[in-house]
């Protein structure tokens, strides 16, 4: 009883750093948890519990919130299960609208299927495609808000859509790649863009080798070209991702070409590998910097291409900044022996935690085929409780990093 008491107090303490706002309250209460065995502390914030929660089970509501990335007010559909319960961890399944939706009406498309497997959220973007960052934020706040909330299991998030929706689903896999359990994108694809040579090239096809695809299109659909399709998917074979390719010969531009059950039971098989032996990294823009335990905080500054992107009636959204050729970093580890290669990488930061490494050993990081590190990194509380902070992912959580000068 008394290692229990001491373990829930750890907890809450725990969950109290990783809440408060207010940064000289949270650095007094991680001045408390430095005093603690950090493997309880690391523990705790693994298994923070969560209350009771003000939503309704069994019922879809509404949501108000405003966007993480610029508090742009936005509404995402939220349904608990009926026998939602805070003391286990649940699966997170957020499902994307197509053009002129909206998450409150699409939402249902899944509440048949799912009954009590998944927590669900259908957040709504009025005017920006889900390609653009506000449409990256509205999904990402989103799970933010369930995840500070309710009891997610981070490892357990999966990603779907129609259409605009299932473009969306590529595009936030392709950026974020290391967020997703699996994805099940219907009816678009990818990142592909056509080539001088009038052949077409899936941008950020690696980026898949981490993340399980489910692709559902059809071949007479008359919104998304299959010739782009067919193109994609040898570029997603050729990452050597998981793949699940189902085209069909008759089908148009229709949600209902694939059983939902099909896919569900295809999710039910996948969870997130949270630190990944072997993993590859590609980004064009300098906003997306991190996948897992890699993050590019310094890159080479060749000329800049701006690029447009249109909204949902084809009108300006936004314009971002990519760089050519892009930041490719590749990475391997076994046991305390990381093994890096970069492209276009001046600075990298290498995350750590003991789930991936033994921290009470040297450390040895070789960069394309230099040992930039060999020896003792250190845990700290203060790194654990920002990261978390800073991710809201409390199943892949980093204690400690190292800064590495690639060039």
């Amino acid at each position: 009883m008394i290692f229990l008491a001491l373990f829930l107090a750890q907890t809450d303490l725990a969950g109290q750093a990783i809440r408060e706002e207010d940064k000289d309250k949270r650095q007094a209460i991680v001045a408390q948890l430095r005093k603690l065995e950090f493997a309880a502390v690391e523990k705790a914030v693994r298994e923070s519990p969560r209350g009771p929660t003000k939503l309704e089970v069994g019922k879809v509501l509404e949501r108000q919130s405003k966007s993480d990335l610029d508090g742009e007010a936005f509404t995402y559909a939220v349904h608990l299960p009926p026998a939602y319960d805070p003391a286990k961890a649940w699966p997170l399944l957020v499902t994307l609208h197509g053009t002129g939706g909206n998450g409150t009406a699409w939402i249902q498309t899944w509440l048949r299927t799912v009954r009590d497997k998944y927590v669900v959220i259908a957040p709504t973007t009025p005017r920006h495609t889900w390609g653009a960052r506000q449409g990256h934020f509205y999904a990402l706040t989103a799970i933010r808000e369930m995840m500070d909330e309710l009891r997610i299991d981070g490892d357990r998030i999966y990603l779907d859509g129609m259409s605009m929706g299932g473009g969306g689903a590529f595009r936030l896999a392709e950026h974020f790649p290391d967020r997703w359990a699996a994805i099940g994108p219907r009816c678009n694809v990818p990142d592909i863009r056509v080539k001088k040579d009038k052949t077409f090239v899936t941008m950020l096809a690696e980026n898949f080798h981490g993340v399980p695809v489910y692709w559902v299109v059809g071949a007479k659909d008359e919104k998304v070209s299959i010739e782009l399709a067919r193109a994609g998917k040898t570029d997603l074979e050729a990452a050597k991702g998981e793949l699940v390719y189902r085209e069909f010969p008759d089908g148009g531009h229709d949600w209902s070409l694939e059983k939902d059950e099909a896919v569900l039971d295809w999710y039910d098989k996948h969870a997130r590998n949270p630190y990944p032996e072997d993993l590859v990294w590609k980004s064009y823009e300098k906003i997306f910097a991190r996948a897992w335990w890699v993050e590019v905080t310094r890159r080479t500054d060749p000329p800049p291409m701006i690029i447009v992107h249109m909204d949902q009636k084809n009108q300006e959204s936004e314009r971002r900044t990519e760089l050519r050729p892009p930041a490719v970093v590749k990475a391997k580890r076994k046991g305390n022996a990381l093994e890096i290669t970069t492209e276009e990488v001046l600075q990298l930061r290498v995350w750590l935690d003991d789930a991936m490494v033994d921290l009470d050993k040297p450390v040895t990081i070789t960069v394309n085929g230099r040992k930039l590190h060999d020896g003792m990194v250190k845990r700290s509380v203060d790194t654990l409780i920002d990261e978390t902070r800073r991710r809201h992912d409390t199943s892949m959580t980093f204690s400690a990093y190292v800064d590495l000068k690639v060039k």
